[in-house]
């Protein structure tokens, strides 16, 4: 069980992720690498404090805590392992609003995060103190962010068919990819500590790793066909994290794109993920995903 406060705990324990037998899809048995297991619910539908309308994007600093783009509800909020809540944002397009946010990602020290205003077309910067301020980046439409190992983000701008990297205080454009190397509509972006970067692309639906200099790797589609992959997340293992938004499902694959294991029903009582779009991994390893259009929370674990 967490210390969070008790509306945001599982009350039963924790629950074994369902199987999922091979299919022509070739999606593996669950257990094949171990089991993941959900063992928290965190939230439910509202508009209160811990409550969400459509959470989206997700991100965990060091200490383990937990920032939700609550797209629905026009806000993020933060929420720290002992249950205390805090939010940021509010609908709106003045100085510390905004409209709709996808994307949110932490620095690992906790002290600032960046959100993606996707609304408004900005990046916004908190700090945990409530300052905020605007990112003034070459962005047309930024929809997705990300820090990498040496601090600077990376952002997918769909509308300019391109992930630009800049510097994370001045939005100073350090590099990026483009069209010449497989992008057309990027929807999220991720990154390893291994100066990898993970793209997927609305319009391809497929998930495609590059170096931070633009050699591009593999993409998962070419072992697997994915259904409206959202966003990506990458362990200390190498193992990648989608999430399949049109399959309801997390999918988990190996570095070079073999499939390890899926999860589309956590459990009986909890009942099958509906839209899920957000993933990220905790300083334990812990996953969760934002069950969409269950407007909730859910962190799993390997066992």
């Amino acid at each position: 069980m967490s210390d969070r406060f008790d509306f945001l705990e599982l009350d039963d324990g924790p629950v074994p992720a369902a199987k999922i037998e091979a299919s022509a899809e070739g999606v593996p048995d669950n257990n094949a690498f171990g089991t993941l297991r959900a063992v928290e619910v965190i939230g439910e539908p509202g508009n209160e404090v811990g409550q969400f309308n459509g959470p989206t994007g997700l991100s965990v600093d060091n200490d383990g805590t937990l920032y939700v783009a609550d797209t629905g509800n026009h806000r993020i909020q933060r929420i720290l392992l002992n249950g205390e809540v805090q939010v940021f944002g509010g609908a709106g397009s003045g100085k510390g609003q905004m409209l709709g946010p996808t994307s949110v990602a932490v620095e690992p020290t906790g002290q600032r995060f960046f959100a993606v205003d996707y609304g408004n077309h900005r990046i916004l910067a908190y700090r945990i103190s409530g300052s905020s301020q605007l990112l003034n980046t070459v962005c047309r439409a930024p929809n997705s962010v990300a820090i990498d190992s040496e601090g600077a983000l990376w952002i997918a701008d769909a509308l300019a068919e391109r992930v630009v990297r800049v510097d994370e205080s001045t939005g100073i454009l350090m590099g990026g990819l483009d069209r010449s190397m497989g992008i057309v509509r990027p929807i999220a972006v991720a990154c390893d500590h291994l100066k990898n970067v993970y793209v997927t692309d609305g319009t391809t639906k497929d998930v495609t790793r590059y170096t931070f200099f633009g050699q591009r790797l593999r993409a998962l589609g070419e072992l697997r066909r994915l259904h409206a992959p959202q966003q990506v997340a990458i362990d200390r293992l190498g193992r990648v994290y989608v999430t399949e938004q049109d399959a309801g499902r997390l999918h988990v694959f190996s570095s070079e794109g073999q499939s390890l294991a899926a999860v589309e029903l956590p459990s009986k009582k909890l009942g099958p993920l509906n839209q899920p779009s957000g993933v990220a991994i905790g300083p334990k390893g812990e996953i969760y995903i934002s069950d969409t259009l269950n407007h909730r929370i859910l962190r799993f674990a390997w066992e």
